[in-house]
């Protein structure tokens, strides 16, 4: 299994809706909990994210439709066997709706 050595952010523009990525090495649920709580904007229109902590897996949508944030962003994280890591992602709607597979390529970019 891998992990991050150093935190890492990337920010996408994506039909005029702004997608900010963050992603961290964590060693526990409650470091998992203080790094969203870092990196999250209470103004952005979602808050999504995916963790892997100790061999359990955590994701969560944050009000997109089900299946379409926390999942792909796990399946990243899998795919990568990232382990002791967790990404966040916040997206700030630009007005244009992307669709379920647009949100899934959105969010499984950032």
């Amino acid at each position: 299994m891998l992990t991050l050595k150093t935190p890492a952010s990337f920010e996408e523009v994506i039909k005029k809706s702004r997608f900010i990525g963050h992603a961290a090495r964590v060693t526990s649920q409650a470091e998992s909990l203080d790094f969203y709580e870092s990196v999250i904007d209470p103004q952005a229109t979602h808050n999504c994210w995916a963790w892997r902590v100790n061999f359990q897996v955590r994701s969560s949508d944050d009000g997109e439709p089900s299946g379409t944030a926390g999942r792909p962003m796990l399946e990243v994280l899998r795919h990568q066997e990232l382990e002791g890591v967790m990404a966040s992602v916040v997206r700030y709607f630009g007005g244009v709706k992307l669709g379920a597979g647009g949100l899934v390529r959105a969010y499984t970019d950032a």
